[in-house]
């Protein structure tokens, strides 16, 4: 369009006015943050603690009454937060379409959570495209970095492989005349990841041991006697599961008549997203992991002291490790915030330059974004047996066996399918430690 000269001096003063305007916003203004999670379904259940944990971190941060390190001061860099949660739930396609929104109609600075390996692979693009900071709290799948290299994708939490790797290690160590194994998982992204990922490494840290069940129910079916007979006859030494939930907690409740549990040993990862709500259903001795050093496996610390206290005063209930993977990531952001604002801004630029690469002290240790070009993060790892405590009438943990995150996790570069087909090469297990 033409227009005269004096117009054209107007509109780009006003132009400049704009961008002061947002980019004032970016400093001085809230930073609003969406949080992806699942608020209804069968997966509402094991992500609450994460949702609670969320609101209860995002207020002592506007208050300023976190404990050291980061009694800083209030909110983000002095900015205030503001939580705004939208539901995880309904596909793909409907996520990508709502995180477009949350971005472009409701101005979100950050967008954080993510329950669903699914979810994290079909919006990190996405976010990329749009260039939002967007950190992911909880989905496991190791192909977000893997398979792709971001700038505005981070995660504060480790793997499946992780996980697995820690479990194969344990079940070496605690079960060297183990000669059989079988699985029940579900059949979707996470259950697939988890049983390749476990049997991987248990054939590579054990030759010769032999797969005689697999079992692959639809999440969510809730009956699972036919999957249950056809476990109960091959009778494998090992039996991992990565069902979590309502499922977990249906199978362990129909299996039990059946001895399932005295048959084989179980291994389920996932277990403590349940274990308090079956109380003295839980079958003893069951193997499980935290997804890193959260939880029951969190080491002392004030801040640990200050977080569990704080989160049973407020919900009556102890926090799991979806609480603590929430909290990460808050913490992960204000300590970016607040270095960035140290450095004359609080832009998302200068955040992701403070963020990358970065070493953050948390309630269950100190995470690093050592992986995925500063992008993702590592973490020690324990593994343990759960045990019902029938007079304090509490769930505990036994066994614990703890392990360095270089000795779980591949090297830089390197995919993890690889990694573990390789025979794990090049892991670090100096340091392992197990209690008595």
């Amino acid at each position: 369009m033409n227009l005269p000269r004096r117009h054209r001096w107007i509109a780009a003063a006003l132009g400049a006015l704009c961008l002061l305007g947002t980019a004032h916003a970016q400093t001085a203004g809230k930073v609003r943050i969406a949080v992806v999670t699942p608020l209804t379904g069968p997966l509402s259940v094991v992500n609450g603690p994460g949702q609670n944990a969320a609101r209860m971190l995002a207020e002592a941060i506007n208050k300023g009454e976190l404990p050291a390190p980061y009694n800083t001061g209030k909110g983000f860099g002095g900015r205030e937060i503001e939580l705004v949660f939208l539901d995880e739930n309904g596909g793909n396609a409907k996520q990508v379409a709502e995180f477009r929104g949350l971005v472009e109609r409701q101005g979100a600075d950050v967008v954080m959570g993510f329950g669903s390996a699914a979810t994290c692979l079909a919006v990190a693009p996405v976010a990329e495209e749009l260039k939002v900071l967007t950190v992911m709290s909880t989905c496991a799948t190791p192909r977000i970095f893997e398979d792709g290299k971001y700038e505005y994708v981070f995660r504060t939490t480790g793997t499946t492989t992780m996980d697995s790797v820690a479990l194969a290690l344990y079940a070496q160590a605690r079960m060297p005349q183990a000669k059989t194994v079988g699985h029940i998982n579900p059949n979707y992204a996470l259950g697939q990841d988890a049983w390749r990922d476990f049997s991987a490494a248990l054939k590579a840290l054990t030759p010769g041991i032999a797969v005689v069940a697999e079992q692959w129910p639809t999440p969510g079916a809730g009956q699972y006697s036919a999957e249950i007979s056809a476990l109960a006859s091959r009778r494998p030494d090992i039996l991992h599961t990565s069902m979590a939930g309502a499922d977990l907690e249906a199978f362990f409740t129909q299996m039990r008549p059946r001895g399932l549990h005295e048959q084989s040993k179980i291994y389920a990862p996932l277990l403590e997203l349940s274990m308090y709500r079956m109380g003295a259903q839980l079958p003893d001795g069951v193997v499980f992991t935290a997804r890193g050093t959260n939880g029951l496996f969190a080491p002392a610390s004030p801040l640990n002291d200050w977080f569990i206290t704080a989160y049973r005063g407020r919900f009556k209930d102890t926090p799991v490790y979806t609480a603590y993977q929430y909290t990460n990531s808050l913490l992960a952001l204000k300590a970016a915030y607040d270095s960035a604002a140290k450095a004359g801004s609080t832009a998302t630029p200068a955040v992701i330059k403070a963020l990358k690469g970065r070493s953050i002290v948390t309630p269950s240790g100190t995470i690093r974004l050592a992986l995925g070009n500063g992008h993702q993060a590592i973490q020690d790892m324990a593994v343990g047996e759960a045990f019902f405590d029938t007079e304090k009438k509490t769930v505990s943990v036994r066994n614990v066996v703890r392990f360095p995150a270089e000795c779980v996790n591949p090297p830089e570069g390197v995919k993890s399918e690889a990694w573990l087909k390789d025979g794990m090469a090049g892991r670090k297990c100096d340091g392992v430690v197990a209690s008595k």
